[in-house]
């Protein structure tokens, strides 16, 4: 299972839902790094994970739909380009 922090906040604070956001992006970026399962999976992971963490089940789902809405999923890092025989232009 994924670690996702704890709430840092009481349920009705505002930056409860900033403090999820960030939680959930972490934890993310680490299954995206370490795990080849398809989204549908990935997701199902971090809505356990926080709720075993203490978040609510509810919020969790919104939080990760607002942020499928707004594009904000993590884009795929594509391997750097070789860059054998290039000479930096101080070197001349």
């Amino acid at each position: 299972m994924t670690y996702v922090a704890s709430p840092s906040y009481d349920r009705n604070d505002a930056s409860r839902a900033s403090n999820l956001r960030q939680c959930l992006e972490t934890a993310r970026r680490h299954l995206d790094e370490t795990s080849h399962s398809s989204e549908t999976e990935k997701i199902e992971t971090l809505v356990a994970s926080a709720i075993e963490a203490g978040w609510e089940e509810d919020e969790v789902r919104e939080a990760l739909s607002a942020d499928d809405e707004q594009g904000n999923k993590m884009p795929e890092q594509k391997p750097p380009a070789p860059t054998i025989g290039v000479v930096p232009s101080s070197s001349y």
